[in-house]
């Protein structure tokens, strides 16, 4: 009876577990909806409102966006700072500070307060990027990240695509609207994913973590992510702004363009996540640093709008391609280290991401031609895809030896080991 009674009790165990952990998956959906379908509302009119209230200059839009980036220098610093809370805990209070920061964006008198309150919603926003990849690794207990991660992705794009279809209906049937109104919507959403994410449990969560990890062997992820920071400043700054700026584009036709681009990543975000779990990082990332030569000598020799909108669309489902950085990471990390590890790429990213929209905008207004970042562009793109021929080949081996969390670390022999790292 004793025995009949342990195997009974084990089993309710079992599914209270995996009723926790479809609960865990349910609100990371719900969040990730939510925050992404704030944050696109708000992205999707923020330049046009720089242009149209702000009456911004490609310089005060350069100076904007590197100040921006200071906090993700410091991602690194605040997760070990916050080793403490649990990876929820920190995405939670991230969330909750975008939430706050955006819905009042509208709200500043001048170009310094708006400076001032971005800087501020971008601390959340760096807490929460830090740990959001974690989040999703870790419920999926190391099986198919790719897959899991675009999935995530490809949610995102849903919540893209709903958003920026009601701003484009409201810019059409309501162009009065104030910009005030957008912002507020972004926030409440936001704050929504802020609450679904308090309530997640234990499972999305690792124990124990280190504070700050900086190791050899994480080298290639740190180089992969600072050159994506690059690229992804480049494009997603200048590309608009010349879209709106120089070619004179309206909010409307704007978030139509963002429109179309989401119904794209929604569909393509997926596939491309299995495709990386199928084939491995090195294939995927080789075709889109080429994908990314392409994109910016578009940009850096066309005249033609149509086409600038084609390769505007084609950099947006390029960009999906980026979870490979992500699912490398979990191929090579150490147990306890995927959160400071994500956390220092982050870093890394921003490294980028602070200097190349002043250095961008300075060449932009200095020379008179909006073309000069995109030939930079080109440049990074060209040195990524050296980088990427680095990476090794194929998908992950099955048989090998994996934490307990299901991530295969490849641990040198410790007298090899020669890390830089602060841990608990």
């Amino acid at each position: 009876m004793s025995t009949v009674r342990d195997d009974a009790l084990q089993d309710a165990g079992i599914e209270l577990e995996d009723a926790r952990l479809k609960r865990d998956w349910g609100l990371l959906f719900g969040l990730t909806f939510l925050f992404s379908f704030g944050f696109s509302v708000y992205g999707g009119v923020f330049q046009n409102y720089l242009r149209d209230v702000m009456h911004a200059s490609p310089l005060n839009l350069g100076g904007l966006e590197s100040t921006r980036e200071i906090p993700g220098l410091l991602a690194a610093l605040m997760a070990g700072t916050l080793v403490a809370l649990a990876e929820s805990r920190i995405a939670g209070l991230g969330l909750a500070i975008t939430a706050v920061g955006i819905g009042v964006t509208g709200l500043m008198p001048d170009y310094a307060a708006l400076v001032a309150i971005t800087v501020f919603w971008s601390i959340g926003f760096h807490l929460y990027a830090s740990v959001s990849p974690a989040l999703t690794l870790t419920l999926a207990k190391g099986k198919e990240g790719g897959r899991h991660l675009g999935r995530m992705s490809g949610i995102g794009g849903v919540a893209t695509l709903l958003a920026l279809g009601l701003a484009w209906i409201l810019s059409h049937f309501a162009p009065k609207l104030s910009y005030e109104s957008y912002f507020i919507l972004a926030g409440l959403c936001i704050l929504g994913a802020a609450v679904l994410c308090s309530m997640l449990s234990g499972h999305a969560d690792v124990e124990p973590r280190a504070r700050i990890v900086l190791r050899k062997e994480y080298g290639l992820f740190y180089l992969l992510t600072f050159l994506e920071g690059c690229r992804r400043q480049i494009f997603a700054i200048f590309a608009s702004f010349a879209l709106i700026l120089v070619y004179k584009v309206p909010l409307s036709n704007m978030l139509a363009l963002q429109l179309i681009n989401a119904v794209l990543i929604s569909v393509t975000a997926p596939a491309i996540g299995r495709l990386i779990d199928k084939t491995g990082e090195r294939g995927p990332l080789t075709f889109y640093s080429i994908g990314l030569i392409v994109v910016f000598l578009g940009y850096a020799t066309f005249h033609s709008v149509g086409a600038l909108y084609g390769l505007f669309l084609i950099d947006n489902i390029l960009f999906s391609f980026g979870v490979g950085f992500t699912t490398y990471l979990n191929r090579i990390v150490r147990e306890g280290e995927m959160t400071p590890c994500l956390a220092m790429g982050v870093t890394m990213n921003h490294i980028a991401s602070v200097s190349v929209p002043i250095g961008g905008a300075w060449l932009w207004q200095h020379y008179g031609n909006y073309q000069l970042p995109f030939w930079v562009g080109v440049s990074i793109a060209a040195v990524s895809l050296v980088a990427t021929r680095w990476l090794p080949m194929g998908a992950r081996a099955p048989a090998v030896p994996t934490n307990r969390l299901g991530l295969v670390p490849e641990t040198p022999p410790q007298e090899e080991v020669a890390p830089i790292i602060v841990s608990r």
